[in-house]
């Protein structure tokens, strides 16, 4: 934990910008006061889900990158429904499984 000085004026608590720059592009921070400290970190609306803020430490430290994909093309309803009459001929999936399990007893 960092400890720093602070300017507490009528606009509120001052802290300098270059501590904020490790969190990224935060707007809006939580100020905690405790015993004997004042907790500042980002804001949690801000910040997004726990799973969300991971992913973007990992691509901050050069753990994940985004990989350029192509866009799937679009399929139109008519192909959609002519494949998934394809697809589902034959038993359904339950049934398979049911009997390879059946077969192994």
């Amino acid at each position: 934990m960092t400890t720093i000085d602070m300017k507490v004026t009528s606009r509120g608590v001052l802290v300098p910008r270059p501590l904020l720059e490790p969190w990224g592009d935060v707007e809006e921070v939580e100020i905690e006061q405790r015993e004997g400290a004042i907790i500042i970190k980002p804001k949690e609306s801000q910040g997004g889900s726990a799973a969300d803020r991971i992913v973007r430490e990992m691509k901050t430290d050069g753990l994940v990158e985004t990989l350029p994909w192509r866009r799937p093309t679009a399929v139109s309803p008519e192909t959609r429904a002519e494949l998934a009459e394809t697809l589902s001929r034959g038993k359904p999936l339950s049934e398979v499984i049911i009997e390879d399990r059946e077969e192994r007893a």
